[in-house]
């Protein structure tokens, strides 16, 4: 874990380091590299959360079947919000595709 940590803060160091003609491909994949780990670990996030919500949920109208209605309405807006952050990690993907 130590590893993935450290190599995700040194990639974008490396980034910074190139210089200007030199090493423009490392440059741009390092870009795709950031790109594609913002959007999957969003998605990997959004996914467990979802995952988490929805089992809260679940387990609570099984406790109280009464408040089902409030409980799913809660569980809707609490999705929404997490789906949002994730679109704003595709947002910051393109982002770090299209900008030079």
């Amino acid at each position: 874990m130590r590893k993935a940590i450290f190599t995700s803060l040194l990639i974008p160091m490396l980034a910074l380091a190139a210089e200007v003609g030199q090493g423009e491909t490392l440059k741009q994949g390092l870009m795709y590299l950031g790109a594609g780990l913002a959007i999957g670990l969003a998605a990997f996030g959004a996914g467990i959360g979802m995952g988490h919500a929805i089992k809260g949920t679940q387990e609570g109208i099984a406790r109280n079947p009464t408040a089902g209605g409030r409980l799913q309405t809660m569980m809707f807006i609490g999705l929404a919000f997490i789906e949002t952050l994730a679109l704003y990690a595709l947002l910051v993907a393109i982002i770090l595709l299209f900008v030079k």
